[in-house]
Order: C-alpha cells, then sequence, then structure tokens
C-alpha cells in the first residue's frame, strides 16, 4: 500500500516534463498567468501549428518560437492564432499604412485630438472636443477629456470635476460610461497638478 502511494506522483507539487520534442519551446506559466484571463490551463510548451493564410491560401506554420514571442513578450491572448502568412501581414500593414484619408477616422481624429492639446484652445479644437464627447467611441472621449485637462481653464475643470463628481459608486454597471469619463477625468487633474 505505502509502496503503491509512493509510485503516484503527488498532485499538488508541480511536475516538471522533462522530455520533449526539440522543435517544442517551454511556456513560461508565471508571465502567460498574467497576460492572460483563461479557465483553460495554459500550456507547458509551445509546438508548431499548421495554419491556412486567410488571404492567399497558402500553407504555413506558425513555429513554436514565434509562438513564445507572440505569447510571452507580445502578451498576445492565449486564445489568438496565426492567420495571415508573413509576406500578407506585411501587405495588410502597408495597405494601412496607406490608405486614403478618412479609411482610419478614429485614429485621424485621436491624432487631431492630441495635437490640439498641445496648443491653445481655438474655436475649431473647442468644436471638435464638443463632438469628440458625444461620440460613439469612448476612447475617443477619454483623449477629448485629456485633452480638455491639458488646456486646463477654469470652464474646463468645472467639466473634469463634474464628470467625476458623476462616477457611480458599487452597482452592477462596473464598465458603464460615467465610470470611465470619471476616471480618465481624475487622471487628466492628476497629470495638471
Amino acid at each position: 500500500m505505502l509502496a503503491a502511494r509512493l509510485r503516484v506522483p503527488d498532485a499538488r507539487q508541480p511536475q516538471i516534463e522533462w522530455a520533449h520534442p526539440l522543435d517544442w519551446e517551454p511556456a513560461d506559466r508565471l508571465v502567460l498567468g498574467l497576460y492572460n484571463n483563461t479557465c483553460c490551463p495554459l500550456p507547458a510548451f509551445y509546438a508548431a501549428r499548421q495554419f491556412t493564410c486567410r488571404d492567399c491560401g497558402a500553407e504555413e506554420v506558425w513555429t513554436a518560437k514565434q509562438q513564445k514571442w507572440w505569447y510571452e513578450t507580445m502578451h498576445g491572448h492565449i486564445d489568438s492564432r496565426a492567420v495571415r502568412c508573413l509576406a500578407c501581414r506585411r501587405a495588410r500593414r502597408e495597405r494601412l499604412r496607406t490608405a486614403a484619408p478618412g479609411a482610419n477616422l478614429l485614429l485621424e481624429r485621436t491624432k487631431r485630438l492630441r495635437a490640439s492639446g498641445a496648443a491653445k484652445p481655438s474655436a475649431q479644437a473647442k468644436a471638435e472636443v464638443r463632438a469628440a464627447l458625444q461620440s460613439k467611441w469612448w476612447s475617443l472621449r477619454v483623449v477629448a477629456i485629456q485633452t480638455m485637462g491639458r488646456w486646463g481653464g477654469e470652464a474646463n475643470l468645472e467639466r473634469l470635476h463634474a464628470f467625476m463628481a458623476a462616477r457611480p459608486e458599487g452597482g452592477r454597471r462596473y464598465s458603464g460610461w460615467e465610470r470611465v469619463a470619471a476616471d480618465a477625468a481624475r487622471s487628466a487633474l492628476a497629470r495638471r497638478e
């Protein structure tokens, strides 16, 4: 009885998997645990995976080293997978970089708001901030709040304090806009001090 129990490894102790093929890479579970919220167990090793490129249809291999870099250095989610070959990724990046004006409206508006935050507020910049605060994109609203904080002024600071006063406490809607706006306003005011 005692001899049988000694042969069975203790499940409470971490098990080290020593034998693995040469093309596998060991995973750093501590790093993966910091950046991944998953109910599934984290991998102990990365193995090469085959995939078909979404754009050109070529059969490619996502190597274990590439996976290790993606998950542990770039902090990609553990459930993400490679979908494009290198040539198609580069072509897509180039298309996005050289896209016609207006193709990436959110990026353009965000850049304009950030640039206007570094200068004195003009009538056009104030109108753009007002429009951004009504936008459907919360990220654009947050940049508008940051811009108001950079400008300062009595009216802007009063508006930031109003955002902070409207922050709900407790409740079920933790990620509601009022809470996000209050946190952005608090951050903008802290940068002013």
